[in-house]
């Protein structure tokens, strides 16, 4: 393998990787807070527990914030949206 500032192929690409998780995870758990709050919540902690698999502890944010989205959009889903329609002037 090469090295490339101290670090191997397979290692730069598994951080990138977790990047993805961590960047896919924090924009599901924002959307779980306005449209289909347990299919968004469900994603954001699955990517939020793939981030953390090798030792990561980024993920951990992700994943008590999709909780917590979640939770608050199934509560107020409805409202939030019709707030956010009515901000916009949809």
């Amino acid at each position: 393998m090469v090295e490339i500032n101290g670090a191997k192929d397979g290692q730069m690409t598994a951080t990138r990787g977790k990047g993805l998780f961590l960047a896919i995870g924090w924009i599901s758990a924002i959307l779980s807070l306005f449209i289909y709050p347990p299919i968004f919540g469900v994603l954001g902690v699955i990517m939020g527990i793939l981030s953390t698999k090798g030792g990561s502890r980024a993920g951990l944010a992700v994943i008590v914030a999709s909780i917590v989205l979640m939770g608050i959009g199934l509560i107020y889903s409805g409202v939030l949206l019709n707030y956010l329609r009515h901000f916009m002037g949809l």
